[in-house]
């Protein structure tokens, strides 16, 4: 009996080359042994609300396009009792996750690895009842790719997520925050909060002296303290490049849950996609919890 796999493409994501391709991914699925159902997508949402309703039916989820166009996928999966392997064709401008997950970005050779890599169970994040793959973020600069017109991604790519951060830097303010992390409680201003299990963020990779995991049930939680002064603002910019965390600018945890609460609602951005406005932040790593497919011979800590 053939086999079942349900396609979504996104076809604004990135530089689209699916687009040009479309075709001859199909056809390497096909010799893969499944049978194909390809699903365009036409709006924001609609990836998570076909898979609840219909993702039972297949053998492999895959979806075509950014970190966003992902993050729907994830969604969608994490509704089902039993989720299938999910497959990635990274189409976007920056592909945190297939770097993290040594995707290569070639869709052809991504559809490859679809049919005949290896799947990897990895963790997923969520913030109350919101899902997400890599990240979850709150304060300055994190609104950048959510905030940066598509048409800018594709020309200038990662450089506009930087020019798109130097314009908001003036943005920038410190935000009181609550946390309640590993049987502490922590109360400060903040200007940057990140969350997750990821080897890349915009663009950036980590140092391997990090140990970051993708599958330990752990997330990595990143708070920037409060930048008082342009001394400040260098020194923080200096440790963020050397990927120091330990310094008096940082409060940085590993954690399977947390709760950050806020005075006012606070927006947030997970996966690069808006996240919405959250007062109280609830905070869980579900380890291992979706299966990716990956090349047979990457490691994935």
């Amino acid at each position: 009996m053939q086999k079942q796999m349900l396609f979504f493409v996104n076809p604004n994501a990135g530089h689209a080359e699916i687009r040009t391709h479309l075709m001859d991914v199909v056809a390497i699925f096909t010799r893969g042994g499944y049978d194909v159902t390809v699903h365009p997508t036409s709006r924001p949402g609609e990836i998570p609300q076909v898979i609840a309703a219909e993702g039972h039916r297949y053998d492999r989820i895959v979806s075509a396009g950014g970190d966003g166009t992902l993050n729907e996928s994830v969604s969608g999966l994490m509704q089902l009792s039993q989720p299938p392997v999910l497959g990635y064709l990274p189409g976007g401008t920056v592909n945190d996750v297939a770097s993290t997950l040594q995707l290569p970005k070639n869709c052809l050779e991504a559809a490859k690895i679809v049919v005949s890599g290896r799947p990897v169970s990895i963790d997923v994040g969520s913030v109350n009842d919101r899902w997400f793959a890599y990240v979850a973020a709150f304060g300055a600069f994190t609104d950048v790719s959510y905030r940066t017109a598509q048409n800018d991604k594709r020309i200038l790519g990662r450089m506009a997520y930087l020019l798109r951060g130097v314009q908001a830097i003036t943005e920038i303010r410190p935000i009181p925050v609550t946390v309640e992390v590993n049987g502490q409680t922590i109360q400060d201003e903040v200007i940057l909060g990140l969350v997750g299990s990821t080897t890349s963020v915009g663009g950036f990779k980590a140092r391997r002296e990090l140990e970051i995991s993708l599958t330990d049930g752990l997330s990595e939680i990143i708070l920037v303290r409060r930048i008082k002064n342009l001394v400040d603002l260098n020194a923080v910019a200096a440790a963020i490049l050397r990927q120091d965390f330990t310094g008096e600018y940082f409060h940085s945890f590993k954690a399977s849950e947390a709760v950050i609460s806020f005075e006012e609602p606070v927006a947030w951005t997970l996966d690069g996609e808006f996240g919405g406005n959250i007062s109280r932040a609830e905070i869980h790593n579900h380890r291992q919890a979706l299966q990716i497919m990956v090349p047979n011979d990457s490691f994935i800590p």
